[in-house]
């Protein structure tokens, strides 16, 4: 199994969200968890 991309729903406000709240992605962690999937992807590949 494998992954070609990634899809994520990014918010500065999660909680006031439109829609979805539940699963976005905190705006301000995002460097840090794309970081590590760029690690993971290095050590996979």
């Amino acid at each position: 199994a494998g992954s070609n991309g990634l899809f994520m729903e990014v918010h500065d406000n999660p909680k006031k969200a439109k829609s979805d709240a539940a699963t976005q992605w905190p705006i301000e962690k995002l460097k840090d968890l794309l970081q590590k999937i760029v690690k993971i992807n290095k050590a996979i590949n």
